[in-house]
């Protein structure tokens, strides 16, 4: 091999491995199929317990959260419960802001009407060992489906310092997939990144 070649062996091997030192390993589940999906990532400089209290503190939402601005679990009746600690099973209720508002937010924050999405899903699964939750949408699937899983994973970074590696994906399918692709897919990403960095910047204030 020639020195040249050896050298851009040596800088493509350099330069893959800064990638995978960078980028931590996804502890997302497979994707379900669908039209299009969106995925938004933060590292935090927190305890992953913390984090993942955090996604599970729905009532917490409106103190921080730019895309997700109310989210409850209901009762038989449709309204909000006197519990409001999400379980498998639970139905929420959902009000968020596509596109996001801007950061930061509180709970007085006023929302932006035009841009208010009301929707009522059901908590799937939620699993504790492994930092996994997941919540998807109440609707016929063949006209529109939609899914959420969130995460939160413990990594080492290139300092030796334990971080979080919080990631969230939103997959969305049916006959109205393509519609919402091509009117809100852009508008959706960033209120998912929104929410990203929202809570990275919460939790290590």
């Amino acid at each position: 091999m020639s020195p040249a070649s050896t050298l851009r062996l040596a800088f493509v091997l350099c330069t893959g491995a800064a990638v995978l030192a960078a980028s931590p390993p996804s502890n997302l589940p497979e994707p379900m199929n669908g039209t299009f999906s969106v995925l938004a990532t933060s590292i935090i400089d927190t305890d992953v317990e913390t984090a993942w209290n955090s996604i599970l503190n729905f009532s917490g939402y409106p103190d921080w959260n730019p895309f997700v601005r109310s989210q409850e679990v209901l009762n038989e009746w449709s309204a909000p419960a006197d519990d409001q600690t999400p379980v498998v099973g639970s139905v929420i209720r959902i009000t968020s802001q596509i596109p996001p508002l801007p950061f930061p937010v509180n709970a007085s924050t006023p929302p932006n009407i035009l841009n208010i999405r009301i929707t009522t899903e059901n908590v799937s699964h939620i699993l504790p060992e492994t930092h996994q939750v997941r919540w998807y949408l109440l609707s016929i699937d063949e006209i529109i489906a939609a899914e959420r899983w969130s995460t939160v994973s413990e990594f080492v970074d290139d300092d030796n310092k334990t971080k979080v590696f919080y990631e969230s994906r939103g997959v969305y399918s049916g006959a109205l997939g393509s519609t919402v692709q091509a009117l809100l897919e852009k508008d959706i990403t960033s209120s998912f990144q929104a929410q990203a960095d929202a809570m990275k910047l919460t939790l290590e204030a």
